[in-house]
């Protein structure tokens, strides 16, 4: 067995202590999480070895035996040389002590660390997004129960965070949930460009092994290859910039879906409220109730905001032959457990959440926003152009505030007097009509478009959506099943051909 651990020993001799610490052990951090990925991207390409005649198959057969040990063994219970950050340097130090050096060495005939590591992370990625996609399925479906529950819960909707046109909660939830169901396709698009195969690649320029790089990305449930030798390694990787692109995306959804129910939370809204158990207190001030669970989204998906930058400033001025990202801090194991948490505790919150139906009622319409309809209606009625109409109704308002007097308390005489200074004194109407048109409730079923919100046209976007999210949630089903056959097989095969040994 060679005396030092790291590859370098032959051409370089003893590593330096500050290279050992700052450069080699900082990545030790990752490899747990990744820890699967590299294991079954070292099962299958043995497998192809022995299948193809590249490695004899006694020698396979030794190794594959040690490589199941290690998989079995898993992130927690490997031992983990403490000094280097390196899978490959890991993996042939376990495989020597227990196998010999001769079958230890043979691990990597016919690839490099390049396409051995890209591998790793194209797995990790992939079993990352369809995590994700599994935890966004979940909130969207509770977004979405929610929605069709309040598709009449009449509220204020808001331009400017001032009282604009009324909606319903339902409607709000809608177009959550609409955003949600475009996160879910980024994602599924992002999955099939992530999961290709690409060992084979070697270094850069392919290899004079005869291996099958199609029977590799099989094993390992991918849809293809990276075809080109080079495209397929550890240079300016794009797909995880887009990979961190989608989640960053997403962050951002959640960012603004948790702003606005914290915003809504406090007392001065009062319109809804986070269960007991996903707030908490003031060390010293007893009757607070704090949001918790909204302002860890609100936080982590602002820090989401410099995740894509991270990654491509990384990437974005290296050399076509740099492999910059392999020795920068990843981010992506972080990246993706914030992702994950951050979806289930908005699931939890929007699952829990206690709606103040009166509250939202109340404030629907008592700051003007059915003023829209009293123009709309003046032109229906009256024939008068929207843009005048739009002028009579402003002075109609201004009067109106400026008197003491609400939407409940309007009278049609100043309407009528306001059409008079724009010259349309034709615009009569009873104080009850007046009021009936300025109603926050009548303003909802005056909507007739697709997807406004009319309660009606609520539901029917909830039930055309919820089909959508099915097929989704199908193709999920799907490919999990997929890749998780394709997994079983491969280590199923692995254990075939350790047995001929």
């Amino acid at each position: 067995m060679k005396q030092d651990v790291f590859l370098e020993e032959a051409r370089l001799g003893k590593r330096s202590d500050a290279i050992i610490r700052y450069d080699e052990m900082p990545h030790l951090a990752t490899l747990p999480a990744r820890f699967r990925g590299f294991s079954l991207t070292d099962l299958a390409h043995v497998v192809m070895l022995a299948e193809t005649g590249v490695l004899r198959r006694d020698r396979a057969a030794k190794l594959l035996g040690g490589l199941i040990e290690v998989h079995e063994l898993g992130p927690a219970r490997f031992p983990f040389l403490p000094q280097t950050g390196s899978y490959l340097v890991q993996i042939e130090h376990f495989l020597e002590t227990k196998l010999g050096a001769d079958i230890a060495g043979r691990i990597q005939t016919g690839r490099s660390r390049n396409d051995q590591d890209a591998s790793a992370d194209r797995i990790f990625l992939r079993d990352l997004l369809l995590e994700v996609i599994a935890d966004t399925l979940a909130l969207t479906g509770t977004v979405l129960r929610r929605a069709r529950e309040h598709a009449a819960t009449v509220m204020p909707g808001y331009t400017h965070l001032q009282h604009a046109q009324p909606w319903t909660f339902g409607h709000y939830l809608m177009r959550q949930a609409s955003i949600l169901e475009r996160d879910l396709q980024r994602l599924r698009q992002c999955y099939a460009r992530t999961n290709l195969g690409v060992l084979g690649g070697a270094a850069n320029a392919g290899t004079s092994w005869p291996l099958d790089r199609r029977r590799t990305a099989a094993l390992l449930g991918h849809d293809g290859i990276v075809v080109n030798s080079s495209d397929g390694g550890l240079f300016a990787r794009d797909y995880l910039e887009e990979g961190t692109a989608n989640l960053a995306l997403l962050m951002g959804n959640l960012g603004r879906f948790a702003t606005d129910l914290y915003l809504w939370s406090s007392w001065e809204f009062g319109y809804v409220e986070i269960a007991d158990n996903l707030a908490g207190t003031s060390s010293i001030m007893p009757q607070k109730k704090n949001p918790h669970a909204l302002e860890r989204v609100k936080a982590v998906a602002g820090q989401a905001v410099g995740w894509l930058a991270s990654m491509m400033g990384c990437q974005r001025g290296v050399c076509s032959t740099d492999l910059d990202f392999e020795f920068a801090d990843n981010p992506l194991p972080l990246i993706g457990e914030t992702t994950k948490g951050a979806l289930r505790l908005m699931a939890e919150s929007v699952g829990g959440l206690i709606v103040r139906e009166e509250r939202m009622a109340a404030n629907a319409g008592a700051f003007w926003s059915t003023a829209s309809h009293l123009a709309d209606e003046l032109v229906r009625r009256f024939d008068l152009p929207f843009r005048a109409a739009h002028h009579v109704v402003g002075k109609f308002v201004k009067d109106t505030i400026d008197a003491g007097r609400t939407p409940g308390t309007a009278r049609a005489a100043d309407l009528l007097a306001a059409a008079r200074e724009f010259g349309a004194p034709s615009v009569a109407m009873t104080d009850d009509e007046l009021r009936r048109v300025l109603d926050a409730r009548a303003f909802l079923e005056s909507r007739v478009t697709e997807g406004s919100v009319n309660p009606a046209r609520v539901r029917e976007h909830a039930e055309a959506l919820t089909k959508t999210v099915a097929e989704h949630a199908a193709w999920y089903r799907g490919e999990q099943a997929r890749v998780e056959t394709a997994i079983a097989a491969l280590l199923a095969r692995a254990r075939a051909l350790a047995t001929e040994g």
